[in-house]
């Protein structure tokens, strides 16, 4: 079962958020059978647009964005950061990503040859799910564009 909700904000923002969201579903995982996604807009403090992560297990995700962010920046920003969290959402629902809490929480990162390997210590820009997810959230956002204005 596919499942989307957003909470929190103001309702333009939770329907367009869900909007963005049943998106990236069907254009990252169009195959994707068993998937929850649960957006909470609140106010992100830091700078912090978003944030993403598995709640119970990879088919079962969390995400938060910045409550502020379609009022303060604009609604462009905000439907680029909801893709940006999806790309997340992805990468943990196919398994490119993965979370370990063995002596603390590790975010891992499937690599070419297979194996997972920790890019903990490795600067927030370079870590490869950043940069993925960097690299996808604006073409992905335009698409949601184009696609809307149909």
């Amino acid at each position: 079962m596919l499942l989307v909700d957003a909470n929190g904000g103001i309702e333009k923002d939770r329907t367009l958020a869900e909007e963005v969201m049943w998106f990236c579903i069907e254009t990252l995982m169009p195959r994707m059978k068993n998937l929850m996604v649960e957006c909470e807009l609140k106010k992100i403090e830091d700078g912090v647009l978003g944030y993403a992560w598995s709640v119970e297990d990879n088919r079962d995700c969390m995400i938060q964005i910045d409550s502020r962010l379609s009022r303060d920046v604009s609604r462009d920003k905000f439907i680029e950061t909801v893709c940006h969290e999806m790309v997340h959402v992805w990468q943990m629902a196919t398994n490119r990503t993965k979370e370990t809490y063995h002596d603390g929480h590790k975010q891992l990162w499937k690599c070419k040859d297979g194996k997972y390997r920790n890019y903990g210590k490795t600067a927030y820009e370079r870590q490869p799910w950043e940069t993925e997810a960097y690299a996808m959230e604006g073409p992905l956002a335009e698409l949601f564009k184009k696609y809307e204005k149909k």
